[in-house]
């Protein structure tokens, strides 16, 4: 009786436990950056009896993420290469339709320049067609000023795009290397929580939509990251620094 009452009690308690679990990912459904936990159980040692060994029940071993780390990385790999590209192509194309602009562009102004140069060519002494070759020259003139302003813009937008970036990634370099710092005291990744390793996958995710970024991981979890083409060129985060 005493074995069925101490079984049936460390099942209980094991389960309890287990929907703690699952009701901690319910609560966290939306969650940034959370990743869905699931409960280990383990079999509890077996009693000796006689010659035979009786099973004693089942302990609530460890909770462990559902997380794939290729998965992660190729996600990580992704987000770089689209937030790379996709400011060049942005300010690309505004480029594009500036200097294509009717209103803006070089091309009619510099049509009607030429077409007046080459009705005064025929022509020399008109002051019709000398005072028409002026206005278009004039207006060619307006349009590299123009022109000059918007592309003027563009690079005073890229220039503060840039800045806004560059603070944000220093914020996001210093977090990693306080999510560091608090992983320090564990020598193996098993022993970090499930919280602090979301919140250091959810930073590096952040970090690749930024820069492109190359991630080396420790035994413990922590992680070095570096901006340049390899993992040991322009390391931004190293341990605790």
């Amino acid at each position: 009786m005493s074995n069925l009452l101490g079984i049936s009690s460390s099942a209980v308690a094991a389960y309890q436990r287990a929907l703690g679990t699952v009701s901690n990912n319910i609560a966290n459904v939306g969650t940034e950056g959370y990743s869905r936990q699931t409960s280990n159980l383990a079999e509890t040692a077996p009693i000796k009896q006689a010659s035979m060994y009786l099973g004693s029940g089942v302990i609530f071993d460890s909770v462990k993420r559902s997380f794939d780390v290729f998965a992660e990385s190729n996600l990580r790999n992704s987000n770089t290469d689209l937030a790379t590209q996709t400011p060049m192509l942005n300010y690309a194309q505004r480029v594009m339709d500036i200097m294509g602009d009717k209103s803006v562009g070089l091309s009619s102004a510099l049509d009607d320049f030429f077409g007046a140069a080459n009705a005064l060519s025929a022509d020399p002494a008109s002051s019709v067609l000398r005072s028409s070759f002026l206005r278009s020259s004039e207006g060619v003139s307006s349009r590299f000023a123009e022109l000059s302003g918007q592309l003027g813009l563009v690079g005073t937008e890229t220039n503060q795009a840039l800045e806004s970036t560059t603070k944000q990634v220093n914020t996001l370099t210093t977090q990693l290397a306080l999510v560091n710092q608090n992983m320090a005291s564990s020598s193996n990744e098993d022993g970090q929580s499930a919280e602090i390793l979301d919140r250091r996958d959810l930073l590096l995710r952040q970090l690749s939509d930024l820069v492109r970024i190359k991630a080396s991981f420790d035994t413990n979890g922590s992680v070095t990251v570096a901006l340049g083409s390899t993992a040991t060129q322009g390391i931004v985060v190293s341990g605790m620094k």
